[in-house]
């Protein structure tokens, strides 16, 4: 089982997951990828370039795209080695998906391979139970703005395509943040009234994209729950929240696990890049400024004979 006369290439969109209220839930794709290229080989090897290339381990068995790999070869029987060479251009440990990213690759690069000797239905799932969570996983195979169901143990989703003039910004801070800590500060218990409200406000995202009608979209990414626990690991986080309002945003919030805060506009988006890259400077942080698209296709798959 396997082609050896054949390369495989794998472009995976970075993700926010969250977008304020829908934890665990809401993701969206944008247009920075992670690329992947597989092919068998007598043995294992790993070639990576670009974000991360200093401080992610090149110990292959500690590879995210790696371990996919070989989840789904062991599902398959298969137990050739591969050579893969990453090229990376989402920012890693900042709560753009990298990780995400890395997993889908992995298992659709690997059944692409094997002639696809299973379902992305089935991909997703693993993925989802590999990742941990499914906000991210779910827009990085499927593009646009996606919201996640975990019903039993089966992964279900929507898809909503996002208004044309939608921008995106994310500014990314100069420190990581892992999940783990980020999820060390959520609480094991909820008041009623707060979920509630991020209830209402998670459905009231969803309709207002749906609708086109961003009006009230800084109000509906307000988290009640998550945000205001979390935000203690970025020095400035609510300077940079009402230096992006005052700037045009339509809509901010911590993206994903964070350090990265991501805002929405429909216009201009300069301004509002520049003032969250400023206010983050008053509390003694650097970072980079991303200018953003959403993705609508997610997960791209190429093969060529070799």
């Amino acid at each position: 089982m396997g082609n050896r006369k054949k390369i495989v290439t794998v472009k995976v969109p970075a993700t926010s997951a969250n977008l304020g209220p829908g934890f665990d839930t809401l993701g969206i794709a944008l247009n920075a990828y992670l690329e992947v290229k597989l092919k068998l080989y007598e043995n294992d090897k790993i070639i990576y370039h670009g974000e991360g290339q200093e401080t992610i381990s090149l110990n292959i068995k500690d590879n995210y795209v790696y371990k996919a790999i070989r989840l789904l070869f062991e599902k398959a029987g298969q137990n050739s080695g591969v050579h893969l060479e990453i090229n990376n251009n989402i920012p890693v440990g900042k709560g753009l998906g990298s990780s995400a990213a890395a997993i889908v690759a992995g298992f659709f690069a690997a059944n692409e391979l094997i002639d696809n000797s299973f379902t992305a239905e089935e991909l997703v799932n693993w993925a989802v139970q590999l990742e941990g969570h499914a906000d991210n996983i779910i827009p990085a195979v499927y593009g646009g703005l996606t919201t996640a169901m975990i019903y039993g143990d089966q992964v279900y989703y929507q898809k909503i395509t996002l208004p044309e003039e939608l921008q995106i910004i994310v500014v990314v801070p100069d420190f990581n943040l892992p999940t783990e800590k980020s999820r060390s500060v959520l609480p094991a218990q909820l008041n009623l009234t707060d979920t509630v409200s991020n209830l209402q406000r998670a459905c009231f995202l969803l309709a207002s994209i749906f609708n086109g009608d961003l009006t009230h979209i800084n109000k509906a990414m307000d988290d009640m729950i998550y945000q205001p626990l979390r935000k203690q690991f970025v020095p400035g986080f609510d300077e940079v929240l009402t230096a992006a309002k005052s700037n045009g945003a339509v809509g901010t919030a911590l993206s994903g696990a964070g350090p990265s805060i991501i805002a929405f506009a429909t216009g201009k988006p300069d301004g509002i890049g520049e003032a969250m890259k400023t206010a983050l400077l008053a509390s003694n942080i650097d970072s980079r400024i991303y200018y953003l698209h959403p993705d609508q296709k997610g997960i791209h798959l190429q093969t060529e004979s070799i």
